[in-house]
């Protein structure tokens, strides 16, 4: 055999070993990938259960929950109709009224928020569950992260509807500290840059703030918000700059108070400060006067 006869059979050779080499590791490479793949669709179809369980349970409380709202609208409208001012319920209560409607009136909204708390209590399972969605969502398929995630906002979403409905039950009796201690710890939860958005839980807790006598929470309210606007624009929103001002006075700060005052002076154009200043600069005034320094003749 010529010497080139013998390189092309050691070429077949050595090709064909390389070949019975890759082969040998199919069976190993199909064993692991197997597994893999059963595992993920086991995952995603433990998953889908779930997701439908819990559906399908929201949607049962939903319907129990129509059915309470009705029944405490009645109850609502029975606590109302012995008073002359149901607007007024709230303040008499605080100022420690003892008449028998009064007292009607409480027990009554006491009631209601139990029925309120009773139903909630039955959505706390679904929280529990959502969360052990969360924990699966990594090694979720993205179609299904999307399915998770929109379950979960709900079932957040409808407990924290739940627990404000609960708040103001308590705030409508004059429980102030119990309403405030719901909505501080509703709004602690909350992601910052949505508690800005969510202005109406943050002016209802500025109120109750003002209501527990708590100056300093009332203050950081009022500033996450005027804060939250553009330094440009912040100052031409003068009720909410005056709001924020008058808890600086609230907290004996009466520097950071004329300085707000002042800049909303500022902000005022200048053919209508004269006129639509007047208000602010009697406050400039009041806080040089707290702050122990003369008192500066502002031109509008």
């Amino acid at each position: 055999m010529g010497l080139a006869m013998r390189v092309r059979c050691a070429k077949l050779l050595l090709s064909l070993a390389l070949g019975l080499a890759v082969l040998s590791t199919l069976p190993g490479r199909l064993t692991a990938e197997q597994p893999q793949g059963e595992a993920e669709a086991g995952l995603t179809a433990r998953v889908e259960k779930q997701i439908e369980s819990i559906e399908s349970r929201m949607m049962l409380l939903m319907e129990e929950e129509l059915n309470l709202s009705v029944r405490i609208m009645q109850a609502q409208q029975k606590a109302n109709a012995g008073l002359k001012n149901p607007s007024k319920a709230a303040e008499r209560l605080s100022k420690g009224e003892k008449a028998s409607e009064l007292r009607q009136y409480k027990a009554i909204m006491l009631w209601c928020v139990k029925q309120r708390q009773a139903c909630n209590a039955k959505l706390l399972p679904l929280l529990e569950s959502v969360k052990a969605l969360q924990r699966d969502r990594e090694k979720a398929p993205e179609a299904l992260k999307a399915r998770i995630d929109a379950v979960t906002a709900r079932i957040e979403g409808k407990h924290r509807a739940n627990m404000e409905k609960i708040a103001n039950l308590y705030a409508q009796c004059a429980e102030w500290r119990t309403a405030f201690g719901i909505y501080s710890k509703l709004y602690s939860e909350m992601p910052e840059n949505e508690r800005v958005k969510n202005t109406v839980m943050t002016e209802k807790m500025m109120e109750l703030c003002g209501k527990v006598q708590d100056p300093k929470s009332s203050l950081m309210l009022y500033r996450s918000l005027f804060e939250a606007k553009s330094v440009k624009d912040r100052y031409h929103d003068r009720k909410l700059g005056e709001k924020v001002a008058k808890a600086y006075e609230k907290c004996g700060d009466f520097r950071s108070a004329y300085r707000v005052y002042n800049a909303l002076h500022d902000a005022i154009p200048r053919d209508k400060r004269e006129k639509d200043g007047k208000g602010l600069r009697d406050r400039m005034k009041e806080m040089e006067k707290k702050l122990g320094r003369p008192s500066r003749q502002r031109r509008p």
